[in-house]
């Protein structure tokens, strides 16, 4: 993976996590114990939570299987911790997922890895450029020679902006300076006059983005329908998403932002029965995870057919969408 060493990876991983040997068992009846690790990324994040709502469901629905949730910098970390065989599941922008299965972006120069496979559909998770009240910033091309922060290598918002940014003929040396960390230290970098904007997002409306909205009057800035055409041609997982006016309180006009969605992937090794049945228990109870975070009320099979397109679905996650008239096929 460019930019990554395996060792790094497992870095953010705690011990006791890497001392359960990776498993390989094909077959699975009920009632027997399996455990699934599931790489999260950040607590901050809507989809970690999600993440905890999906583990409630599953072991009250598969008596004898343990789901462990395991923090971590991202989604491009979480497909590479898939890939080394660390965590049975993980979830995270389509970014690494996409990577990762087909070796393309993110991980030029890697052997494709098939075993990575879509599990369930997440949210979209739109990348947004904010700016202190009262910036002179009004567009993406205003950002060129300003100071901007991103979110944490290893996250797929990350690298959907890093991507974004190469799309649109320019590199880390177009701006003043690129800093990349998490959400919190990019807008105190942002409160406190060190960085010019914040380019990042997760499932609207995102808490962390509420905050800064009420408790420092954060401004937002739209790219263009022309910005975004050469992204979305040159990244296939990449689309222009729309947020209406309003969904933050000083958000007054729509914007468009590029989107990547952020979805839960599962490895090959689970056994096929073991994924539909955990599968089949989070579809038929997904009204619980709205309790976790809101966009889990826009779930649907439109969101599942528009993964599969993506990467393809495991077999067991496959069987059951077939069944439930969601999918034709793992392919959707």
């Amino acid at each position: 993976m460019t930019g990554f060493s395996r060792r790094s990876l497992l870095a953010a991983l705690p011990a006791a996590a890497l001392a359960t040997p990776a498993l390989a068992q094909r077959r699975w009846q009920p009632g027997e114990r399996f455990t699934i690790r599931i790489a999260a990324s950040q607590p901050v994040h809507p989809i970690y939570s999600i993440s905890v709502g999906q583990k409630t469901i599953v072991e009250r629905a598969l008596p004898g299987v343990r789901v462990e949730i395991i923090a971590t910098q991202g989604g491009i970390e979480n497909a590479n911790l898939i890939k080394a065989g660390d965590v049975e599941a993980a979830n995270g922008n389509v970014a690494g997922a996409y990577s990762v299965h087909f070796g393309r972006f993110e991980a030029a120069g890697e052997r494709p890895f098939p075993g990575l496979l879509s599990w369930m559909p997440g949210y979209d998770a739109p990348q947004g450029i904010m700016v202190n009240a009262n910036s002179p910033i009004r567009s993406f091309a205003d950002l060129r020679g300003k100071r901007i922060a991103l979110g944490p290598v290893g996250s797929g918002a990350e690298a959907v902006v890093t991507a974004t940014i190469k799309a649109l003929g320019m590199t880390d040396r177009d701006f003043a300076n690129v800093l990349r960390t998490d959400p919190r230290q990019a807008f105190n970098a942002l409160a406190a006059g060190n960085v010019d904007a914040v380019i990042w997002g997760t499932a609207p409306p995102a808490g962390a983005i509420t905050e800064q909205v009420t408790t420092r009057n954060i401004g937002f800035v739209s790219f263009t329908a022309e910005e975004l055409a050469p992204v979305a041609r040159d990244l296939p997982y990449v689309n222009a998403a729309r947020l209406p006016a309003g969904v933050y309180a000083t958000q007054t006009t729509d914007m468009l932002w590029p989107n990547a969605g952020v979805h839960h992937w599962i490895s090959d090794r689970v056994p096929e029965e073991l994924v539909y049945r955990a599968t089949k228990a989070i579809w038929e109870a997904r009204e619980e995870l709205v309790t976790r975070h809101a966009s889990q009320r826009l779930l649907s099979a439109d969101m599942v057919r528009a993964q599969a397109a993506m990467v393809p679905f495991h077999p067991g996650a496959a069987r059951y969408f077939v069944e439930a008239g969601v999918l034709r096929s793992a392919q959707g």
